[in-house]
């Protein structure tokens, strides 16, 4: 008893150092500028007129995690307009998520495989960026392991409890992000392959008729409720989804982004062969110690990722496929604990400890990039200009481009102007001193190889005026984040 004692004091001992760690990685750089998307997808939420707006507004596309919008508006409302306060939200629901995986890990495959997972997903650069933006995506992630822990905990026991707080937790990840649809129709999949299953071996694979029943039962109250959540917004829901363009454009590329974004350091020779050993053996004692989760585990991996490359929407990002990134960590962890089963009393520590290394040794330079790369300068690129022209009512200062409207955020001493043609902007610099220009994220300088140039394409009106800007305009400042901030000057 005593011992058992020990070992759970020692747990929770460990379990508080990889929080921790977690909070400091995602506090390191949480003060840094807006970016683009928090800027524009965030921000007007968060400070609209009335929470009807917020929750009945969309955005161009699908800019507004209305879950994540609220939150974040109870957060300024009571702690006041900043980085960090808009940002908490993400902070608490990363959290969140290494406790959940935490437990998740250890009521199916075991304590170890759970205490590893949860350190691996604090230290992974990937989550430590979306749980320090103000964006729904950890609440995406939180809310796909909730809602998959109950979802496999509610087919076993077939509780009313679980199917409740199923409902409950898949409804709040649809109103974080709607690709936790993605989650919901692995969910459906899965329990297909388990009523099949049931026939070939329901001890290990099947689930009974009854549980099957209810399960459908609950995902369809959480998918009316979710409906009707998200009723003051389906007609722009509708007319935005007539916007999304299909591609014929290879995601190989986009293919290798996501892996070596789960998987940090993967590229090298040594990161390839022990991402691989780790999540095959992981793979293999899953499926050892429970058929129904690895069958889950793959169907989440494979099928959203499957399903979107071969619809080949026009916008793809990596970041879409965070809910897969726990439950691959936790597959890793599994082989690790696997591979140092092998080992006995103080080897099998050791051979853990090892192998840890070897993956914080791998992720570093990604980890670090995190922590010291801000994603865009708005603010410092401001102050700058701010200081330059203080005291001076000879200076014009405009910025061009989809981006360029963001400066104004943070031009509280200054006014930007963004001229829509060359006339306008012809007709703004006349008499003036000095012209200021603020440029970042052009978007045909930042098209990726594999993505559609007519998504990264500019107004032809702009094009003009980035090209006069190029050419007569001297470069003053640059301020090298994940997208540069450029700022030009003409004049003494």
């Amino acid at each position: 008893m005593k011992e058992t004692t020990t070992r759970d004091k020692s747990l929770l001992l460990f379990l508080g150092f990889v929080l921790l760690t977690g909070c400091v990685l995602r506090c390191w750089n949480i003060n840094q500028s807006f970016w683009w998307d928090e800027i524009w997808s965030t921000m007007p939420y968060v400070k609209a007129s009335s929470l009807w707006q917020v929750v009945s507004s969309l955005g161009y596309y699908f800019n507004n995690h209305i879950f994540y919008s609220l939150l974040a508006r109870g957060f300024v409302a009571i702690l006041g307009e900043s980085e960090f306060t808009a940002r908490l939200p993400a902070l608490i629901m990363g959290l969140l998520g290494i406790v959940v995986l935490f437990q998740f890990g250890k009521k199916i495959l075991g304590v170890h495989a759970g205490i590893i997972a949860a350190l691996l997903l604090a230290i992974s650069a990937f989550h430590i960026d979306h749980s320090s933006e103000a964006r729904g995506y950890s609440g995406l992630a939180l809310f796909a392991l909730l809602s998959s822990f109950y979802f496999l905990k509610g087919l076993k026991t077939n509780e009313l409890r679980s199917w409740m707080l199923f409902v409950l937790f898949t409804i709040l990840g649809c109103y974080s992000h709607v690709f936790m649809v993605a989650v919901s129709i692995s969910q459906f999949c899965s329990s297909l392959c388990f009523v099949v299953g049931r026939k070939w071996d329901s001890r290990k694979m099947g689930i009974a008729p009854k549980a099957f029943r209810n399960y459908l039962l609950a995902l369809f109250c959480a998918g009316v409720t979710t409906v009707l959540i998200y009723s003051p917004i389906l007609p722009a829901f509708f007319n935005n989804m007539g916007k999304v363009r299909f591609v014929n454009i290879s995601r190989i590329p986009f293919i290798l982004n996501l892996l070596t974004t789960f998987f940090p350091g993967v590229q090298s020779l040594l990161g390839s062969i022990i991402y691989a050993i780790l999540f095959f053996t992981g793979m293999y004692l899953t499926f050892r110690k429970d058929h129904t989760l690895l069958i889950y585990l793959f169907v989440l991996s494979v099928l959203p990722l499957s399903l979107y490359l071969l619809i080949n929407p026009m916008f793809v990002f990596e970041r879409y496929f965070i809910f897969a990134l726990p439950f691959i960590l936790l597959i890793v962890s599994q082989g690790i604990v696997g591979l140092a089963e092998n080992f006995k009393g103080k080897y099998k520590s050791g051979v853990v400890l090892f192998l840890l290394l070897i993956i914080i040794c791998l992720q570093f330079p990604a980890i670090r990039k995190m922590l010291y790369q801000d994603r865009q300068n708005y603010r410092e690129a401001v102050r700058y200009v701010e200081n330059e022209v203080r005291g001076s009512k000879g200076d014009l200062i405009f910025s061009i481009g989809y981006a360029g409207e963001h400066f104004k955020y943070y031009a509280t001493g200054i006014t930007i102007a963004t001229p829509e043609t060359f006339d306008e902007l012809s007709a703004l610099i006349q008499d003036k001193e000095r012209i200021w220009c603020l440029i970042t994220a052009w978007l045909p300088d930042i098209c990726p190889p594999y993505e559609d140039e007519i998504l990264y394409s500019e107004r032809p009106e702009q094009i003009e005026i980035y090209n006069y800007v190029k050419k007569n305009l001297t470069r003053k400042k640059i301020f090298p984040s994940r997208y540069p901030v450029e700022i030009y000057c003409l004049g003494k």
